[in-house]
């Protein structure tokens, strides 16, 4: 999901009738930006709201717990 998708799917929770239930997120998908690069945060595809950020991982840090 891209970042301008991710704001659609907010503006249309927030413009939902029933705005007295809250979103479960229970279905997350990792969200990209316009260049095809992840933003590292996972966005619930019902509210569009970031739910979880994707820890990085410094080259450092992947090289140690390779070896």
């Amino acid at each position: 999901m891209t970042i301008t998708q991710a704001t659609a799917l907010r503006l249309r929770w927030n413009m939902r009738a029933d705005l007295s239930t809250d979103c479960a997120h229970r279905n997350l998908e990792l969200e990209w930006d316009d260049l095809g690069h992840s933003t590292g945060h996972y966005t619930c595809i019902i509210c569009g709201e970031p739910v979880a950020h994707k820890p990085q991982t410094s080259s450092r840090d992947a090289h140690l717990t390779s070896t």
